[in-house]
């Protein structure tokens, strides 16, 4: 048993303060990620106009560029967090991530631009796998999703402060448009945004140093070495189904939720007519219910698993797929804008949680040597086919397929429907493998 479960002079009170500060540091990283990230995509018209770039060039600056770095470098970073300081990573990569983002303000071209983001994906990558690495370590099985479901909810929170402040960041840099910078000259609106949403983050990265590291649950420094030996092969061979299964799912509904992240603020001015400043709170609330539902979903399965329920992770996300499926065929049918953006928010609700359950179970099934690694593995393929193919789809069949930019939508209904369904039947026959792959580590492996 953990201290956590086991103190009973007040250790339990402090010791989980503590982690609760801590994911409250990681969740603030998290939203900064997100900012950075997403940003670009309230800015595809004025970069477009300046750098006379297609939808195709546009995707590779938003979404494949960084995606591919973030997934190549999210391998290593995943087998530092396994043996150094998740800390110091963590730090590294924001300083890098805020830098990047900066410099991206100051790019006078398509290749500059592209350079800057691939900088953000390979800055950015250093954050999971370390955070839910801590988390895991940090908590006790019984509010592990609760935990993690929280930190995953900044992925919303940050993306509704993108869509919130950048419509705003937007129009105060319109307003100051010509503003002469050190080292770069006049400065385009997009470009001051960019300069604007970097630079907070270096002040903002020391704060991972406000909390202490936790222990790595289960794994000894003298056993560590053994139990490396193979140990993620081993891993792999006896799981390879359910990881299998549990790949697929959550890649299709990382197409999906990089899709709608990506184009949708596109789509809604090419369709609506509407504007960021406009549509940029619309987003932002959205954001936020979908945030809130984060927690209330971490608890009901937390809930379920304390009740016997040991695969309500999969279980319950299937259930919520096919239960909204309907509204998602829908959504980009919808010829009201305010119908759209409800169907939007509730689509968030199966398209945002995968990265929660997915670490809520390898944190119950995976050996804490390897947790880290088979974390960063998850990543690089849903990140390689989640951000970086699924908008590139989506523009690939706008401008190839349907050929014109007003069929955006259409592309986005393809893309997100198509992927929602084979994530649900991936997530149901997944099911079979769940429990018993948990019942089993439980058996050998009690401690961890």
């Amino acid at each position: 048993m953990t201290s956590q479960e086991t103190a009973p002079d007040g250790r339990d009170t402090q010791h989980l303060g503590t982690a609760w500060w801590m994911v409250a540091v990681l969740f603030g990283l998290y939203v900064l990620s997100w900012v950075d990230r997403l940003i670009v995509s309230m800015l595809v018209t004025p970069i477009k106009a300046h750098l006379l770039l297609s939808d195709v060039q546009v995707s590779m600056i938003t979404s494949t560029s960084f995606a591919i770095f973030y997934a190549i470098f999210g391998l290593p970073l995943g087998w530092a967090a396994d043996r150094y300081s998740r800390r110091w990573i963590i730090f590294g990569g924001v300083a890098l991530w805020a830098v990047a983002t900066t410099a991206c303000g100051f790019a006078q071209s398509y290749e500059a631009l592209l350079v800057g983001r691939i900088f953000v994906g390979a800055g950015e990558a250093a954050l999971l796998p370390a955070a839910y690495s801590l988390i895991a370590d940090a908590f006790p099985p019984r509010l592990l999703t609760r935990a993690t479901s929280t930190f995953q909810m900044a992925g919303k929170v940050g993306s509704a402060t993108a869509f919130a402040l950048g419509g705003v960041a937007i129009a105060f840099a319109a307003a100051h448009s010509g503003i002469h910078i050190p080292f770069h000259g006049p400065a385009q609106p997009w470009q001051l945004v960019m300069m604007m949403v970097g630079v907070p983050g270096l002040l903002i990265a020391l704060l991972v140093f406000t909390f202490p590291e936790p222990g790595r649950r289960g794994a000894t420094r003298a056993a560590r070495p053994v139990a490396e030996k193979g140990a993620i092969a081993g891993f792999v061979r006896q799981n390879w189904r359910l990881l299998a299964l549990m790949l697929v799912g959550t890649s299709c509904l990382a197409m999906c939720g990089y899709s709608m992240t990506n184009w949708v603020p596109a789509y809604i001015e090419r369709h609506f007519g509407w504007k960021p400043v406009q549509y940029g709170v619309a987003l932002s609330l959205m954001n936020i219910v979908s945030a809130v539902s984060l927690v209330i979903n971490g608890w009901i399965v937390d809930r379920l698993f304390t009740r016997g329920m040991t695969d309500a992770h999969l279980r319950f996300y299937s259930w919520l797929i096919l239960g909204f499926l309907p509204v998602i065929a829908y959504m980009f049918f919808a010829t009201n804008v305010y119908v759209f953006l409800v169907c939007y928010c509730v689509a968030q609700f199966i398209t945002v949680p995968f990265m929660v359950y997915v670490s809520s179970i390898m944190g119950l099934i995976a050996p804490a040597t390897i947790r880290a690694r088979m974390l960063a593995f998850f990543l690089f393929v849903f990140t390689i086919l989640g951000l970086g193919a699924g908008p590139a789809i989506v523009a690939a069949l706008t401008q190839y397929v349907f050929r014109s930019e007003a069929a955006l939508g259409q592309s986005l209904a393809v893309v997100v429907t198509v992927c929602s369904v084979v994530a649900l039947l991936s997530f149901r026959m997944a099911l079979r493998y769940l429990a018993p792959t948990i019942a089993a580590r439980a058996v050998h492996a009690p401690a961890a």
